[in-house]
Formats: structure tokens, C-alpha cells, sequence
């Protein structure tokens, strides 16, 4: 199957170390912060929201690609490309935002609570928009550049996503009225940025 064949050439291409540092860095924090004593809830979920963005920005270099700026035929479809190294980049940082959000848990005080699914749902949708990010500035930069313009455009999204008030804002607390609505929101928004994420792999890179 060509997508198996891929794997390995598609992995040794990707920059990994944005990626890697960025959950390595993470995962202290969770960790180090307030060590000696129980982690409050609400400041797990703030870090855990923090960790959800910078792993969505440092995923969208896992997304660039050399051989973009190449006319020369391709061993293989650019969007197979593109498809496979989302899915690099996106389990990648699902998987120190899981080690991450594991750590949280277990420093939680006596009784204390976590929403991880609506967590694990935001930091999803930051991941994924990272990569669109990446994926769009990929059309017309070459490069890193590609992915610097990609953080730069995820950070200035969730600027003004933070600055939003009112109930149905999207960075809730979970002792509001509105969780679950805001978060079926989230599902919605994961989901369209998947199929636009899609999209953006397909065709011809543009060229300026």
C-alpha cells in the first residue's frame, strides 16, 4: 500500500524538533509548576489550553514541505503528502498533549475534577488549526516560512478568541451554564477545520 511505503521517507522529512520541544516543554510545565503540592483545576485547564496552542503551532511545521517548490514529478501525489504529514504532526502532538493532560490528573487535589473530553476537544481543534494555518501559507510561501506564518496567523486567532465575551465565548470554565453548547461548538469548529485541512492539500502548490 503506498500510504505504508510512505510513512517512513514522509517521517524522516519532517522537521521534528518545533514538535518535540515544544511537548517536551509542556510536559514540564504540568509538571514542574507547583511542585510539592496539588495542582488547582482551573490552572490545569489554563495549561492545558496554553499546551493545546503551542503544540498546534509548532505541529504546523511537521506540514511543510521541500518538495513543493519543486516542478519536478513527485513519487507521489502531493495531497497523499500533505495527508500523511498532518497525521504525523497531529498524533504527534496529541500524544504529549495526552502525556500532559495524564500528568494534570494525577496532580489533581483529593476530589478535585477534570474536563478532559471538552479539554481534549479544544486542544484538537488548535491542533488541526495550526496545520490549516501552515497548510494555507504553505499555498504561497516556501519553507519555514510557511510554517512562521502559519503561528503567526493561529495566534492571532485565538487573540481575538480570547478577548470574546459573554456565556458562549469559547474559553469557558466548567461550572458554566453554557460547557456544553460552547463545546459542541468546538466539535463543529474540529471538524470543519479537518475537511478544510483536507482541501488544502489538494492540487498544484501556488507560486507567486
Amino acid at each position: 500500500m503506498l500510504v505504508i511505503r510512505l510513512l517512513r521517507p514522509v517521517a524522516r522529512a519532517v522537521d521534528w524538533t518545533p514538535l518535540a520541544a515544544a511537548g517536551v516543554l509542556v510536559v514540564l510545565l504540568v509538571s514542574l509548576i507547583g511542585t510539592g503540592s496539588a495542582l488547582d483545576p482551573e490552572i490545569s485547564l489554563m495549561l492545558l489550553r496554553m499546551a493545546g496552542v503551542l503544540l498546534g503551532t509548532a505541529a504546523g511545521f511537521a506540514v511543510v514541505d521541500a518538495m513543493d517548490a519543486s516542478t519536478a514529478a513527485a513519487p507521489a501525489p502531493r495531497g497523499l503528502r500533505h495527508r500523511i504529514r498532518c497525521a504525523l504532526g497531529g498524533l504527534t502532538a496529541a500524544a504529549f498533549w495526552a502525556v500532559a493532560c495524564a500528568v494534570a490528573v494525577a496532580r489533581l487535589p483529593q476530589g478535585g475534577t477534570f474536563p478532559v473530553p471538552g479539554a481534549a476537544v479544544e486542544a484538537a481543534a488548535c491542533v488541526a488549526a495550526g496545520l490549516l494555518a501552515a497548510s494555507v501559507a504553505g499555498r504561497v510561501h516556501q519553507g519555514k516560512a510557511a510554517a512562521l506564518a502559519g503561528t503567526g496567523g493561529l495566534l492571532g486567532v485565538v487573540a481575538v478568541s480570547l478577548a470574546l465575551r459573554g456565556p458562549y465565548r469559547p474559553w469557558i470554565y466548567p461550572d458554566e451554564d453554557t460547557w456544553g453548547v460552547v463545546h459542541r461548538g468546538w466539535l463543529a469548529a474540529l471538524a470543519l477545520l479537518l475537511l478544510a485541512l483536507d482541501l488544502t492539500g489538494r492540487g498544484p502548490r501556488r507560486t507567486r
